[in-house]
């Protein structure tokens, strides 16, 4: 049975995910040891993990993604990086930050909202039109700290996305 997953466990999830592409097999100190927690932490994430449907998991045994755990892990991974990629591309900050502002950001954000901010995001993205002339005002005004007369004077249908 799918539940939403607290950040904590969301966190574990992302571990777990990472450690099975390194190597095939993992177990809780695995998961203890790269995550920096004790060991009874991560037993009691993996099994709330399990509880939850997202892995497979039998006490002392491996552990391995279920199709759900593998789907939320690259809908998560896939959000993460496009959300740091338009922090850090379009907007100019540096990659740390915009990594730890958009894992803020996918926390505090409603799931339906987070969804389409997404995709608009990866929209822009993949668009094969070359980038719009607002996205280049707005890099401008953000460099400059200055917004051009040409945008200033925009009232209803802006001009500066006309090529």
């Amino acid at each position: 049975m799918e539940e939403k997953l607290t950040k904590s466990l969301e966190t574990y999830l992302l571990a777990i995910d990472t450690l099975i592409e390194k190597k095939e097999k993992i177990i809780v100190k695995d998961v203890s040891e790269f995550m920096k927690v004790g060991g009874a932490s991560a037993a009691d994430g993996v099994k709330k993990l399990r509880e939850k449907g997202y892995i497979n998991y039998e006490p002392y045994g491996n552990i391995s993604l279920t199709s759900l755990g593998e789907k939320t892990a690259i809908v998560k991974k896939y959000r993460h990086k496009v959300i740091s990629e338009f922090l850090n591309q379009v907007l100019d900050i540096e990659l740390k930050k915009a990594q730890v502002n958009a894992d803020k950001m996918e926390y505090s954000i409603e799931d339906d909202v987070l969804t389409k901010f997404v995709f608009f995001l990866d929209f822009m993205k993949q668009c094969s039109c070359s980038e719009p002339k607002w996205m280049k005002s707005c890099k401008a005004a953000l460099t400059n700290g200055v917004i051009s007369e040409k945008c200033q004077s925009c009232t209803g249908g802006c001009d500066c996305a006309k090529k």
